[in-house]
């Protein structure tokens, strides 16, 4: 059995895991797409097929912390907001916090880099994602979806 096969419970779609891969050896981290076969998707957008590949290693890992956001110079956050087509005050967090103990969705927005539902919109640059979208069911999902492009903090304004 390889290591996929001790992980309890099972591998579910939409997980984040680290995986050692054999022939050849490496690491790759990223986000379950599929599990039967085995894909999974890098921060890059790249889905990497693994069907026929020994597992040498698995965990799961939670969503990256990155840097305290709180300590973002206002300028930074400025551009990144006005790159957006935002406007506002901007309220900042970590996704990781915004993120604690939900379950992650099987599958997120198909766009990368920026979204729109034709109201509100969010761009992911670096490790941030701004946004406008205030609702806290869509934001989880905008951040589901912008720690897959690995975004690692939040900004909303307006």
């Amino acid at each position: 059995m390889d290591a996929l096969g001790r992980l309890q419970p099972p591998l579910a779609t939409g997980e984040r895991v680290t995986l050692r891969l054999a022939d050849p050896t490496t690491d790759l981290i990223g986000f379950v797409v599929s599990v039967e076969p085995l894909r999974v998707e890098d921060r890059h957008g790249r889905v990497h097929e693994l069907a026929g590949r020994s597992v040498l290693a698995a965990r799961r890992v939670g969503v990256s912390l990155g840097r305290d956001p709180a300590s973002t110079p206002r300028d930074l956050l400025d551009d990144l907001a006005r790159r957006a087509g935002l406007a506002g005050e901007p309220r900042v967090r970590r996704i990781s916090d915004l993120l604690d103990g939900r379950t992650p969705p099987a599958a997120v927005f198909n766009e990368r880099g920026t979204w729109t539902d034709g109201i509100h919109r969010a761009r992911v640059e670096g490790e941030w994602l701004s946004t406008d979208v205030t609702d806290p069911e869509l934001l989880a999902a905008l951040a589901w979806w912008a720690t897959r492009q690995n975004a690692r903090s939040v900004q909303v304004r307006g």
